[in-house]
């Protein structure tokens, strides 16, 4: 019997006994670590496996935002430029192709060249589109007045702020992206 008691202690660790007396004689001893603390341990592993885990995900989302949002910002401003030469164009009668050019330099991107923007008209005639030119004098451009004119500015390279990380993307080229936007107005 006495044999169970001394067992009962050794395995209590010198806490309370029940009925309220408390073993001095094996207050000191140690058990071993139990298995919550292990698992602890273990928890620590896995949340490292976690982070590794999360971490590329939440940069490619983070990343992709950044670059989603910058990237609608020009093409914005390439849609705005657009619009406000096809706008000159169609508007003003007898506008020439440098005031509409200049206009869409204006309202777009500081960065649009002459070259990037293209004005064309409908030819009535034969259903294509073809490229709009001044009259002799310079002074207006030679669609005729209820002709349909479109400005396009195209192959604005976009420069990723991310570099090549999406460089999967369709239109990607040396480290930018090709934007265009275009407009079509029947001419006034």
């Amino acid at each position: 019997m006495r044999r169970r008691v001394r067992l009962h202690a050794e395995v209590t660790g010198g806490r309370s006994q029940p009925g309220g007396r408390h073993s001095s004689r094996f207050a000191g001893l140690r058990l071993p670590p139990s298995t919550a603390s292990r698992e602890t341990g273990c928890r620590h592993g896995a949340a490292l496996v976690e982070f590794v885990i999360v971490v590329p995900l939440l940069l490619l989302l983070v990343l992709g935002i950044m670059e989603f949002g910058m990237t609608m910002h020009d093409y914005i401003m390439l849609a705005q430029g657009a619009r406000e030469a096809t706008r000159i164009a169609a508007r003003h009668p007898g506008a020439p192709v440098r005031k509409i050019q200049e206009r869409a330099i204006e309202a777009s991107l500081p960065t649009v060249t002459p070259e990037m923007v293209q004005i064309t008209a409908l030819d009535p005639n034969k259903g294509n589109w073809v490229t709009v030119t001044d009259d002799a004098t310079g002074l207006s451009n030679n669609v005729p007045s209820d002709g349909v004119i479109r400005v396009t500015i195209k192959d604005y390279p976009h420069r990723m702020v991310t570099g090549a990380f999406f460089s999967w993307l369709p239109g990607y080229e040396n480290g930018s992206l090709k934007l265009g936007s275009s407009l079509t107005m029947r001419k006034e």
